[in-house]
């Protein structure tokens, strides 16, 4: 083999660059864009009017990175609303098990990971009785089921109990989530649980070696087979 004549420094660099490529394999990771806003109106007295709130939308395409991707509806796995400056009413619906109702548009990003697309409309609007069992929770409030959110710049943003007697909702001070890409940030890595619980921290996924990673491993390991057998005649 042609790795029997290579040097014991050159083996040595063979192997240090297979470690560094098993190191260095990227895997998939869900992504998340954060936006904020200001509470208008509300009639529900968990929500404070002239406080802020943030709504995190999660999405995976299988992608490793955030640069030069695109995710569509298909991609949305999570949103999550924390309400209040101290964000201590929290609600977060599971969009892989009720997916939402309506999905304009989507999130783009250039080759640096900025954004530069958003999702023009992302709601929810379920039919009675609600969601099927688990795909929300809540914490911080008594929420009445059906709960409707709108992402877009024309309905109010959170709903309870809508169409009914006892239906309360907020607005946003701009008149709806905007949209644009400026308002919203960067996608980052998203490790936590789609539930509004505190939740632990993400367990990081153990990487595998792609061919690359595998290729020169494979040719470190003949390498010091050969240079062995070597010694030993």
């Amino acid at each position: 083999m042609c790795t029997s004549r290579l040097p014991s420094r050159s083996l040595r660099a063979l192997i240090i660059a297979a470690v560094a490529a098993a190191c260095s394999v990227a895997v998939a990771a869900p992504y998340a864009v954060n936006y904020q806003g200001n509470i208008s109106s509300s009639d529900f007295p968990e929500i404070t009017v002239g406080e802020s709130y943030t709504l995190t939308l999660v999405f995976d395409n299988g992608g490793t990175s955030a640069n030069s991707q695109t995710w569509g509806a298909a991609h949305l796995t999570c949103a999550i609303w924390r309400m209040n400056n101290a964000r201590n009413v929290v609600y977060a619906q599971n969009l892989v098990a009720t997916p939402p109702s309506t999905v304009t548009g989507s999130a783009t990003t250039n080759g640096a990971g900025g954004l530069t697309g958003m999702f023009s409309s992302v709601s929810s609007i379920p039919g009675d009785p609600g969601y099927p069992a688990g795909s929300f929770t809540s914490s911080g409030i008594s929420l009445t089921a059906p709960v409707h959110w709108f992402a877009n710049s024309v309905n109010g943003v959170f709903y309870d109990a809508l169409g009914g007697t006892q239906n309360r909702e907020f607005r946003d001070a701009a008149g709806g989530v905007t949209m644009n890409p400026a308002s919203w940030s960067a996608p980052t890595p998203f490790s936590g649980s789609c539930s509004a619980a505190p939740s632990a921290v993400g367990v990081a996924p153990v990487p595998t070696l792609g061919e690359w990673g595998l290729g020169l491993l494979g040719l470190a390991a003949a390498g010091l087979g050969a240079q062995r057998l070597r010694r030993r005649r």
